[in-house]
């Protein structure tokens, strides 16, 4: 079987956010082995030849937020969230199809309130016998008081005693299966629990707890944190993602950018965006939803003046939400937070490398990378749209097998 495949007539946007350049790009195992103006005959004799047509190869798309178990796509709408444990697994399967169906080659969990079959998925998207992105692997969403998966009554702290020994159990318990992210709700969700978003939902004794566990068992912490007080308590333990940053102080700010190169913040314009104009109702007062949407497009562009990596990731996977429109967070970068499209696309391909803990060998196009590479036909430096339309992604090649090819 022929194991190289050879990419003409494209122009390369190699990830580094520097603009692109027509060149050849030859792949061979799961490796990029050349990018050159041209490849040399003896490289190029036996490989498949993909005619780019003037196209544009970006590297596979990387989702740092990722809800592979909320249960629509847009595929499939799933209302309920309460499907039998069974039924859940084969919705976490079809996500991960739908996510690399839309260019998206690597991702990093959110959460899952079955951590058990999102590793099991991890496995079966590496094998390559189920189609599915590069996959972290994350616990469910510890919230206050550690309360079972799905119950998010974020009732903060006051009034209940500080827990760290159930906080690093749960850690330990949840690396005992085998997750490679443990995600800690620091603040609670007012798009949930109408008012909560700006509770703090944590001591500052169990995050501690929590980090030191996590540092033991080598394992990453997330943590969902809208709150001022749980940012900055995000950061002063170490926590390497930050979901939503929603209400960042100026003390705040100084911590992240203190901090940037070793954290990444997600903002989730996407959930903002579908829950005020694509629900299917309108928002109550207490939901915060346009003092959220007002809030995060102060503070990204704060935060990307700081230097502090900025990735997307919008909570997708809602019915009103749904996986596949995942890459509508970087036209919201665009639009909300002032990216040029190239800033945008090395988001998500440069510094999604760099969160999935891979950034020396992927989330570039560069000799020595793992070929996750996207033809787009088009140009998403000119309209950052395109890369939101299925039909244009006219090859997607994860780990230097093609998903999808071009029609012959």
């Amino acid at each position: 079987m022929n194991d190289s495949i050879l990419f003409t007539d494209v122009r390369v946007f190699d990830g580094t956010g520097r603009d692109p350049f027509p060149a050849e790009v030859l792949v061979t195992g799961n490796r990029v082995a050349a990018v050159a103006d041209r490849v040399p005959a003896d490289q190029r004799a036996a490989a498949r030849v993909i005619d780019g047509g003037g196209g544009t190869l970006i590297p596979g798309l990387v989702d740092a937020h990722a809800h592979l178990g909320f249960g629509s796509t847009v595929e499939h709408r799933s209302p309920r969230r309460d499907e039998p444990d069974e039924e859940k697994a084969l919705l976490v399967a079809h996500a991960g199809r739908v996510l690399l169906d839309h260019g998206i080659t690597s991702a990093y969990s959110g959460g899952n309130r079955l951590p058990r079959t999102e590793i099991a998925a991890r496995k079966a998207f590496a094998e390559g016998w189920m189609p599915g992105p590069r996959f972290r692997a994350a616990s469910w969403e510890g919230s206050a008081g550690m309360v079972e998966p799905g119950v998010y009554d974020f009732p903060g702290i006051d009034g209940r005693a500080s827990e760290p020994e159930s906080v690093r159990k749960f850690v330990a318990e949840m690396t005992d299966l085998g997750v490679d992210i443990v995600k800690l709700s620091l603040s609670g969700e007012s798009a949930v629990v109408q008012g909560t978003s700006r509770i703090v939902q944590f001591s500052d004794e169990e995050v501690a707890a929590a980090a030191a566990t996590a540092r033991e068992r080598g394992v990453w912490l997330t943590a969902h944190a809208h709150a001022a007080e749980s940012i900055k308590m995000a950061v002063r333990h170490g926590i390497r993602a930050v979901y939503h940053c929603t209400f960042a102080d100026e003390e705040a700010l100084d911590l992240l950018e203190a901090a940037r190169d070793r954290l990444f913040v997600a903002p989730t314009p996407g959930i903002i965006h579908a829950n005020l104009y694509e629900a299917d109702s309108e928002p109550e007062p207490g939901m915060e939803v346009e003092e959220t949407r007002r809030a995060v497009m102060e503070v990204v562009p704060e935060l990307v003046r700081r230097g502090v990596r900025v990735v997307p990731g919008g909570d997708y996977g809602f019915p009103w939400n749904p996986v596949g429109r995942n890459m509508r967070d970087l036209a919201l970068f665009v639009e909300w937070f002032g990216f040029t499209p190239a800033e945008a696309l090395r988001a998500a391909t440069q510094y999604g490398g760099q969160i999935m803990g891979m950034g020396d060998e992927l989330g570039l196009v560069a000799p020595g990378y793992l070929a996750d590479l996207v033809l787009v036909d088009g140009d998403p430096l000119a309209d950052i749209a395109v890369v939101q339309d299925r039909d244009r992604l006219v090859a997607i090649m994860k780990d230097g097998r093609l998903h999808k090819a071009p029609a012959s």
